[in-house]
């Protein structure tokens, strides 16, 4: 059974407001942001699941879209991912090559170290919105 991580942790960029309740291992990823780090420390093979909760992000004004991105352009010179939709939610671990998230991602961690999610974008100054995802590892 995969048990729940807490995502806040000391010098996690995790956008928690004071008193606002969130169950344990939610984190809130934010569209202004190259990565948002979650506070979860993986290791390469371990089980490891990402299920997108709630929240809408754009990368340009005016449209709003979930995990997926549908209707965001895969081919945008400034994704991190090319093939993947601009407005996908994405994850890398450390330094590593980013992976596509999206609404549902289970598999076994691909490395060790920390892990980070974000959306496929690298202009950042328009983007608008946050998604919650609630992050999973273990047995």
């Amino acid at each position: 059974m995969l048990a729940a991580v807490a995502a806040a942790t000391l010098g996690c960029i995790v956008d928690y407001q004071l008193g606002e309740d969130r169950e344990p291992g939610v984190v809130r990823v934010l569209a202004d942001r190259a990565w948002t780090d979650t506070g979860v420390d993986v290791l390469s093979g371990e089980p490891l699941q990402i299920d997108y909760l709630r929240g809408r992000w754009s990368p340009w004004p005016g449209d709003a879209y979930d995990a997926i991105g549908s209707g965001g352009d895969p081919r945008c010179d400034c994704n991190q991912m090319a093939g993947v939709s601009h407005a996908a939610l994405i994850g890398r671990i450390e330094d590593g090559e980013p992976f596509f998230v999206g609404a549902h991602w289970l598999q076994g961690a691909g490395a060790s170290g920390r892990l980070y999610l974000g959306i496929n974008d690298t202009r950042l100054s328009d983007n608008t919105g946050w998604l919650e995802v609630v992050v999973l590892q273990g047995d």
